[in-house]
């Protein structure tokens, strides 16, 4: 099983290297997101990662694609790839909070909110900050499927209690005790 996901890694690779910035090669693999052959779909999702901001505008038409494979199979491409702190795909992700599809509509939360996910490895535009709490307000507890709706609750709550908790004042003796320590030193 390694030395397949080493070759399809490999082949992924030598695909970037082959199509160097055009944009048709881009838009074919992700035409091959919808495959459900995993030697088609498995370098296309790796290439995608690789391959830089290039592809962030075929990814970006990508989301609004009817087959829903292609549509997830995207937004996981921008989370994993470096791509969800480009202001390109933030603004196209949005929309898909709406989406009819419950596990994409999951997918685009992670993706547009994990500290981690959040990169700008590739980003070329940089993203606007958003406000969770006020999405979560607006769309994400109002969410049609039981299961993401308890999620994006239990989220909203998280945020609702850190809005709503005063922060403490710091600890004065706490911080000079630690200056001595350090002075002393």
């Amino acid at each position: 099983m390694q030395a397949a996901a080493r070759a399809m890694w490999h082949q992924a690779t030598q695909m970037v290297i082959d199509a160097a910035g055009d944009e048709q090669m881009y838009a074919q693999w992700v035409a091959n997101l919808a495959s459900h052959d995993v030697h088609v779909q498995v370098p296309a999702i790796w290439a995608l990662q690789q391959a830089g901001a290039g592809v962030i505008p075929v990814l970006v038409a990508g989301l609004s694609h009817p087959q829903t494979r292609i549509r997830r199979n995207c937004v996981d491409v921008i989370d994993h790839g470096g791509y969800g702190g480009d202001g390109r795909c933030v603004a196209a992700l949005l929309p898909l909070l709406l989406d009819p599809v419950p596990h994409i509509r999951r997918a685009v939360w992670h993706t547009l909110f994990c500290e981690v996910c959040v990169q700008s490895a590739h980003c070329v535009v940089p993203a606007p900050a958003l406000d969770e709490y006020a999405l979560l307000s607006s769309i994400g507890i109002h969410d049609p499927n039981p299961k993401l709706h308890a999620q994006l609750l239990q989220r909203w709550q998280v945020l609702h209690a850190q809005r709503s908790t005063p922060r403490p004042a710091p600890d004065v003796t706490r911080h000079t005790l630690i200056q001595r320590v350090r002075s002393r030193r």
